[in-house]
This record gives structure tokens, sequence and C-alpha cells, in this order.
């Protein structure tokens, strides 16, 4: 029988000014990231963010095994 999963929804009460502060990275500069592409992208993640092991510390994510490291509604709230 799968698991069901638990709702998120209802407990997202942290600002994204909050989450900002949290991860060390804003939203906007997220998107600006995940817009840019070829070597300006490149360049990007590695002079400013220290390459994806350094986003995956502020994102507070184990790149191996994907497992986040922190409470999951605060993460949801900080991608949507």
């Amino acid at each position: 029988m799968a698991k069901k999963k638990k709702n998120t929804q209802e407990n997202n009460d942290i600002s994204s000014e909050e989450a900002s502060r949290q991860f060390g990275i804003s939203l906007k500069d997220l998107e600006t990231l995940m817009q840019t592409r070829g070597l300006d992208g490149i360049r990007e993640l590695n002079d400013i963010h220290g390459g994806l092991n350094g986003l995956g510390q502020k994102l507070k994510t184990n790149l191996i095994h994907g497992k986040i490291q922190i409470k999951i509604k605060t993460l949801l709230l900080f991608i949507s």
C-alpha cells in the first residue's frame, strides 16, 4: 500500500524575506540563475554561488542523496 503524503500547504507561514535570510539566496536570484544559460549560467553559478556545492549548501540540500536538511515547509515556500 502506498504511503499517504502529508499536506504541507497548511504550515507555510514563513515570508520570502525570511526564506532568503535562511537560505542565503533570494527567490529572484534563484530564478535568474535558473533562466541563465550556457557559459553565463556556469559563470554565475561558480562566481556568485560557489558552484553546485555552494548552491547545495545554501539550499541545505544533499546533492548526492537529494535529502533536504531543513523543514520541508520552508523549502516548499522558498521555491514556490
